[in-house]
Parts: C-alpha cells; structure tokens; sequence
C-alpha cells in the first residue's frame, strides 16, 4: 500500500517508499540489449533512465502516471506505471496521448499517426 503522504512530483502526487518506486519502475519495458536496472522504456515506447525519476529536464527523465484515472481511491502500486515525463496527456477516453516514443536511442516525436496506449512489445518482460 502506497502512503498518502503529498509529494508534489508528477501526476500520482504520492509520498512513495524506494521500493514503491522500484516496483512501479519495474513495469516498464525491458528492451533487449540494454541494462533493465537502468533503462526501461514506457507504454508510448519512449526511453526512461532510472536515477532522471522526476527531473523534467531531461530527454530520459520520468514520472509516475496513475493508471485509473477513475477512483482516485486505488492507492496501490497496480495502478501506477512509469511513463516519459512529457507522455502523461490524456486523450478524452483517459488513454495517454503519446508526446514521446522512441528512435533507436533517442526519444523523438511520434511519427505521424496517433499512437494509442497499447505496448509496442505486447510481450512485456519484467524481473
């Protein structure tokens, strides 16, 4: 159970313990060839780099995005996931607008069409 503390940081604006936080860093994407303890990527497929939690300064940085957005009452880590910091827009169905996804191992911006929320590796790997 997350405490209810206020943070102030990023859009679950929850006081977290470092192993809320690992848990919920954990459900990103392991991507093959790279260091899962250190990057992951995010549902929109935008690269995140572990210690950037939080910092909105850079292109690797992240937050923690609220899964439902329905009942604000589901304090659990099952409803938060790791997303890019700019990838935390919602569409008026509440799916995240991607802002951000990747290019070999740069973030950019999306290609043309709209990506929906749905993982570009439909098999996620996490440890």
């Amino acid at each position: 159970m997350v405490s209810k503390t206020m943070l102030g940081a990023g859009p679950a604006e929850l006081q977290l313990s470092p192993d809320d936080i690992w848990s919920i860093w954990s459900k990103g994407e392991i991507f093959a060839g790279n260091d899962p303890v250190f990057w992951r990527r995010d549902i929109c497929g935008a690269w995140m780099f572990r210690s950037h939690y939080n910092r909105k300064d850079s292109e690797y940085g992240w937050v923690i995005d609220r899964i439902n957005l329905e009942d604000i009452n589901i304090d659990s880590v099952s409803n938060y996931r790791p997303v890019q910091w700019r990838n935390t827009i919602r569409k008026p169905d509440g799916t995240i607008k991607c802002q951000v996804t990747s290019t070999g191992t740069h973030n950019d911006k999306p290609v043309e069409r709209d990506m929906d929320t749905e993982p570009l590796n439909q098999y996620f790997t996490n440890f």
